[in-house]
């Protein structure tokens, strides 16, 4: 839903991958969603970069259950949020321009409707890390959502990708450890 106008299919290093647009600065900011409303327990894992410079890269990211989380590019930080005045969190995380970046996100809801919201990102081609970067828990956890994902390019100057999407049960997924 939504990606008609926010992204283009490119080809990037012989591979087609989604590149944000970056012809209308209304468009600077995409949320796009590839799932029902009514999905949960699920992990999502993609790959992704941003173009940019030492000092100013965009930010790129996935969504999961209504949880937005993020590679803050000029601001070198992992987020997890979800409409700003409920949660958000960030902890350092240091990211290049021009590079592939494998970033994953689950969430799991106890039955008493606690979330906690986990998230990793590393070097696409290298080993995944064993623990999660940031780890967020959230007393009224969101109980369903749709996947997705988000480009932010501020002023339309540096476009991010993303590539390799992938949606998974969490009963089945690689990520329960």
């Amino acid at each position: 839903i939504g990606g008609r106008f926010a992204w283009e299919v490119r080809d990037v290093g012989g591979t087609k991958v989604l590149a944000k647009v970056l012809d209308a600065l209304i468009r600077q900011r995409s949320q796009t969603f590839i799932g029902h409303p009514a999905m949960r327990d699920y992990t999502v894992i993609a790959d992704v970069m941003s173009d940019g410079n030492r000092r100013l890269m965009s930010d790129v990211g996935v969504i999961n259950q209504r949880y937005l989380i993020t590679l803050k590019g000029t601001w070198q930080q992992i987020e997890i949020s979800s409409n700003f005045e409920r949660i958000r969190v960030n902890v350092p995380f240091k990211w290049q321009p021009g590079k592939w970046y494998r970033l994953m996100a689950r969430v799991d809801v106890d039955g008493s409707g606690k979330a906690m919201v986990r998230a990793k990102a590393w070097a696409r081609g290298e080993p995944e890390p064993a623990g999660w970067a940031i780890e967020v828990p959230h007393a009224h956890g969101h109980t369903h959502g749709s996947p997705g994902v988000f480009g932010f390019a501020p002023d339309a100057r540096f476009r991010v990708y993303v590539d390799n999407v992938q949606v998974t049960p969490n009963a089945a997924s690689a990520a329960a450890k």
